[in-house]
């Protein structure tokens, strides 16, 4: 399957913004991930609350930590612990136009004090050894061509006895995305790399710096949030068509976004991929 560079992964969130902007609320929410759906959860912006609160609960993040936000997006993480916990935070994303939004967001959030945004690569970081206390990585860690080189750098800068969270979506089974043509429509149009099963992800981690000390399924709890991207397909395809249609110079990433809301939803439902938070402990 196709690996991307990092100028095309940054392509694919800045083309792409509009659309998180108008679909997944980016402005209220500044997450552009699945959330957490519980029992109590009255929409997508409880639940991307809720994604945030669980697994800084898992990595037991507290006010005295430096948290280095592997992935950031536009920062909504950070703002999150920043809020909510009153910890520092650095951000680090490979798009130079996500470190302007996600600096306005925290302004606008009163929490600039404590929170910073980079442009950086998070598997080659320009950050002194033993610098974090932990490492965050919430649907990011899917982009990196090569997750042993993501878990070495993670073990490089945090401190001993640190921990990394991440929170992702993985392959229930080993096999070729080629072979099936929603997840490759999945990927490519989200500028993913291969992704592992959680096993093969865990023993990577345990044979690169750390020890798994928690795991939790969500597969079940994202469900609404795979099913509203695909609402959001049912009532926009036929405007993207016209769309593209009209606008020949539209980026291929921006062009055929719209397919991944389907493709996600189709492979979801095949069971190809489940949702999981995972915390590790350098040794």
């Amino acid at each position: 399957m196709k690996t991307f560079t990092n100028k095309e992964v940054e392509n694919y969130y800045d083309e792409t913004e509009v659309h998180y902007r108008q679909f997944w609320k980016l402005d209220k929410n500044m997450g552009l991930h699945y959330g957490i759906w519980d029992d109590t959860t009255k929409n997508l912006s409880q639940a991307v609350i809720n994604g945030n609160k669980l697994l800084q609960q898992l990595g037991d993040i507290k006010k005295e930590h430096y948290v280095l936000d592997a992935g950031c997006g536009v920062g909504g993480s950070s703002i999150y612990l920043a809020k909510n916990i009153g910890c520092r935070a650095t951000g680090i994303t490979l798009s130079k136009k996500q470190t302007e939004t996600a600096a306005q967001y925290a302004k606008r959030e009163g929490v600039s004090e404590l929170v910073d945004f980079q442009q950086q690569d998070y598997t080659k970081t320009d950050f002194p050894d033993n610098t974090f206390d932990v490492a965050w990585a919430i649907e990011s860690m899917t982009t990196a061509t090569s997750k042993v080189a993501f878990f070495k750098e993670m073990c490089r800068v945090l401190k001993p006895g640190g921990r990394l969270v991440v929170a992702d979506f993985f392959k229930t089974r080993s096999f070729d995305i080629e072979a099936d043509k929603d997840m490759l429509t999945m990927f490519n149009g989200w500028a993913i790399a291969d992704i592992q099963t959680v096993d093969e992800f865990q023993a990577d981690g345990e044979t690169n710096g750390f020890k798994l000390i928690g795991k939790n399924d969500h597969t079940q709890a994202v469900k609404k949030s795979v099913n509203a991207l695909y609402y959001a397909y049912l009532a926009g395809a036929w405007y993207s068509k016209l769309y593209n249609l009209l606008h020949k110079d539209t980026h291929p990433f921006a062009r055929d976004h719209y397919k991944t809301a389907l493709a996600q939803y189709r492979s979801y439902k095949k069971g190809l991929w489940c949702y999981y938070h995972m915390a590790f402990e350098k040794q």
